[in-house]
């Protein structure tokens, strides 16, 4: 008996959920960065350099999360004070939240870290973010994870200087 492997072939069918799931996932602006498994699965980790204290980038933060963000998809998990382990590599608060995208309704973990300078007092303060897809398999994110994050530092409205730490469309020579 003759199969037709068009229409059966399940890799075929998968692909083709995929690729359209992929071009729904992300909406512009800000998806410009998309990567494709740095992580294992997409993810994208930026650093920002904030003309803060490290108590106050922690404040504004924390308080833009609980509100859900510029775009209200974003959900404050938790946070952590470091400081009393006086850590050598200066963090002092580690900081979590999900943004669930706008169109698929996916969710997406992120991870902060608020690191003093080291300027006593210290008037600056480094944050770093993680963002990883949630969902198994997400091979590549069409920019989801580096609007994640671009999109939540911008809606703060301060200043900073931006910088790739991993993932985010970066390529290896």
């Amino acid at each position: 008996m003759w199969l037709d492997r068009r229409y059966n072939d399940p890799f075929r069918s998968g692909m083709a959920v995929y690729n359209i799931c992929i071009a729904r996932s992300c909406q512009p602006p800000d998806c410009d960065h998309p990567d494709c498994g740095s992580c294992g699965n997409a993810c994208c980790a930026l650093e920002f350099l904030f003309p803060l204290g490290p108590d106050t980038a922690f404040k504004t933060l924390v308080t833009d999360l609980q509100n859900g963000g510029a775009d209200s998809l974003y959900t404050y998990v938790g946070s952590s004070d470091l400081r009393p382990y006086n850590l050598t590599s200066g963090a002092m608060y580690m900081i979590q939240a999900i943004h669930t995208t706008l169109v698929m309704r996916y969710n997406d973990t992120l991870d902060f870290v608020v690191v003093s300078t080291s300027s006593s007092p210290p008037l600056f303060s480094v944050v770093r973010i993680f963002s990883v897809s949630q969902i198994q398999g997400a091979l590549c994110d069409a920019g989801q994870n580096y609007k994640n994050i671009v999109g939540f530092i911008k809606g703060l409205g301060v200043e900073y200087v931006q910088r790739t730490v991993f993932g985010c469309a970066i390529t290896f020579g």
